[in-house]
């Protein structure tokens, strides 16, 4: 049996395969269009992902509305300059003229503070502040009210601190205008905090600082692989189409299999220097770590490229032209990089979306490029993801090498 496979790979990589793989070479060497194709979007793309997708907001723009004007309102108003996630750009005479620049895109946050505030917190009352949103945005001011929330939170804690003998705190309740009201009614013993107090340890695992570019750039890895492989194998083929190359092949003595893997090898070969590329910026942009094997990830990755490359060519034996091939890369790739969770957790979409993810082979290289970079697991944990991987590459290169034969008889 050992003897038989031994044969068989001589045979495939005989003096003819090379001469067509030599002929691959200096064909992609003089497409300096395709080359750049291959080699500098790995770079421009994972850097503009990897800032332009970071979710972590920074000088949101906030208005003040402070009709207290006491010393008790200014120190809330300084919570909002604890931290850069803020930056407050106007104070207000009146709601309505804070209204109107919230209504221009001028705000993103607009805080009012009533006149009895200072009097409130000096009896120990309920205290109502209340922050409008520019939610067109929906995203934006999500990020915004948790922010601000956090910043409530803190300044609870101090006014806790500094009046043991009752709580008292800010509550968010949303208005049915859309109009967020901090009024958090909360009265207990300073006894009764005691007993109910809860320390938390927390530990964050895999990203200490909690980098959201992280989790961007390492799901980036696959969907750039994926466009580049498949886009660069078809535009092979369907090049040799146009040029009428593709009946001289017929004509070599070299084998379907020879002439195949001879088309497939140099891009292997390019999409792995993309790998280290893709790295690169990764660990010198982003700080992005690699805490896994590389070698094994490196096999892992070209046999992804094998499902990209395929794709490539099972496109191109459909298409008769370059704009074709566009068209129907167009249908096909965008719903493989959304389904992935490269960019959204798939946990956040509705169920019927994230059973069609299974059917998506970049879910299962995105989820092997986190697990390497960030968690450092190996094949111990990844097998699964691995195996999937196999059969996709197995189904779809069979399905690309016949329909490539057809073209060839």
């Amino acid at each position: 049996m050992k003897k038989i496979f031994i044969d068989l790979i001589n045979k495939i990589f005989s003096g003819q395969f090379w001469a067509l793989f030599q002929k691959e070479v200096a064909q992609i060497l003089r497409n300096r269009q395709l080359l750049i194709q291959l080699l500098v979007p790995p770079t421009i793309f994972l850097m503009l992902f990897g800032f332009a997708l970071n979710p972590k907001f920074h000088d949101l723009r906030v208005g003040i509305t402070d009709y207290s004007h006491s010393s008790a309102s200014r120190e809330f108003i300084e919570i909002f300059k604890q931290t850069d996630a803020f930056v407050i750009s106007h104070y207000y005479a009146n709601q309505q003229d804070m209204l109107a620049d919230l209504a221009k895109g001028s705000l993103t946050v607009g805080i009012t503070i009533p006149p009895e505030f200072d009097y409130d917190i000096a009896h120990r009352r309920t205290v109502e502040v209340q922050a409008l949103y520019d939610a067109v945005d929906a995203n934006t001011a999500t990020i915004a009210s948790n922010y601000v929330s956090q910043l409530v939170s803190d300044y609870n804690s101090r006014l806790l601190n500094d009046a043991p003998q009752l709580a008292r705190s800010l509550r968010q309740k949303v208005s049915g205008s859309g109009v967020l009201t901090a009024n958090n009614n909360q009265q207990s013993s300073s006894a009764n905090l005691q007993r109910q107090q809860v320390d938390v340890e927390t530990t964050v695992f895999y990203n200490p600082g909690l980098e959201q570019s992280w989790f961007i750039v390492s799901g980036m890895f696959g969907i750039l692989l994926t466009v580049i492989g498949s886009q660069a194998a078809a535009s092979l083929v369907v090049s040799e189409k146009e040029a009428g190359t593709i009946e001289q092949l017929v004509m070599t003595p070299a084998s379907d299999i020879q002439v195949i893997l001879a088309k497939i090898c140099p891009l292997l070969i390019l999409l792995t220097i993309d790998v280290f590329i893709a790295l690169s910026v990764a660990r010198l942009v982003f700080g992005v770590p690699f805490r896994g094997n590389l070698l094994l990830f490196i096999i892992i990755a070209v046999l992804y490229f094998l499902v990209g490359i395929s794709i490539g060519i099972l496109i191109a034996s459909y298409a008769k032209s370059q704009q074709q091939t566009q068209l129907t890369a167009f249908f096909i790739n965008p719903p493989l990089t959304i389904l992935c969770g490269a960019t959204t957790p798939i946990s956040s979409m509705p169920t019927f979306v994230q059973w069609l993810t299974y059917l998506d082979p970049l879910r299962y290289f995105v989820e092997i490029c986190r697990g390497m970079l960030l968690k450092g697991v190996g094949l111990e944990t990844l097998w699964p993801q691995v195996l999937i991987l196999m059969t996709f590459a197995t189904v779809l290169l069979t399905l690309s090498v016949r329909q490539f034969r057809r073209q060839l008889s």
